[in-house]
């Protein structure tokens, strides 16, 4: 298919906790599912009807080679796993390539592809949160990663003898006034202030205008950001859009390079 606007290019993110699967036309996203156990049979309806013209997978955790083997021969061979090795429209400073998260190189190129020409600081807040810095040639800069919010609040129950698991969210004033908000406020508020201080680092030394968030947790701290201030452009399938532009620099009318 010669037609870019009109490839239906499948994406695959795999988390830590779940995969995220989403299909793009043109650039945009017509399907997304959750999985929280990636299996090729609840991909089938998709692939055996013929509406997929590729196919782009990353993953943070263990890949299993037979799946990728069937889903590569389902896709008719038009598969981009995203390694170390797979080569990109951008630079990455980074020491080691081989240690950067892939998941981290696909939300920097989709934040690029979201804001081209502006630098972003690009906070993926799922099960860890990592804030990357992508200048306005696209390149990945660097960043850092932290505990993601349900990691935190676990840690709070189960490293300490007292501290209860607080697992709903609910209202978030300045200071809590009772155990379980004080939990809410310390760690909630907190990466609301690690995101805001990375922020006003990356504008200074990078010149970045946005932050691009993406994730689980996006959706409790998009609003607490905005409070704030701070510029926030929220995609869900942040990762999925740069695996497209993975993808599309990588193959020529469907076919790999």
């Amino acid at each position: 298919m010669n037609d870019k606007t009109a490839r239906r290019i499948l994406t695959i993110d795999q988390g830590n906790s779940s995969a995220k699967v989403v299909v793009w036309k043109g650039g945009n996203p017509v399907m997304s599912k959750r999985m929280e156990t990636l299996v090729i049979e609840e991909l089938l309806p998709l692939l055996e009807e013929g509406e997929i013209d590729g196919c782009a997978y990353c993953s943070v955790c263990h890949t299993d080679a037979k799946f990728l083997e069937t889903l590569r021969r389902l896709v008719g061979g038009h598969l981009i796993v995203l390694t170390p090795s797979v080569e990109l429209p951008v630079k990455i400073n980074y020491g080691s390539r081989s240690t950067l998260g892939n998941d981290r190189v696909a939300a920097a190129l989709g934040a690029f592809a979201l804001l081209p020409g502006e630098s972003a600081l690009v906070v993926d807040a799922g099960t860890a949160v990592t804030i990357d810095v992508v200048d306005k040639d696209g390149n990945f800069m660097g960043g850092n990663i932290a505990p993601g919010m349900h990691l935190r609040f676990k840690s709070l129950r189960y490293e300490t003898q007292q501290l209860p698991l607080v697992e709903e969210f609910g209202e978030l004033p300045t200071f809590g006034t009772d155990t379980r908000s004080a939990i809410r406020c310390g760690v909630v508020g907190g990466m609301v202030s690690e995101i805001a201080d990375a922020y006003q680092r990356a504008n200074i030394i990078y010149g970045c205008t946005r932050i691009v968030l993406a994730g689980s947790d996006s959706t409790v701290l998009e609003p607490l950001l905005k409070e704030r201030g701070l510029p926030v452009l929220t995609d869900p399938n942040l990762v999925g859009r740069g695996l497209v532009e993975i993808y599309e620099y990588n193959t020529f009318d469907g076919v790999r390079c």
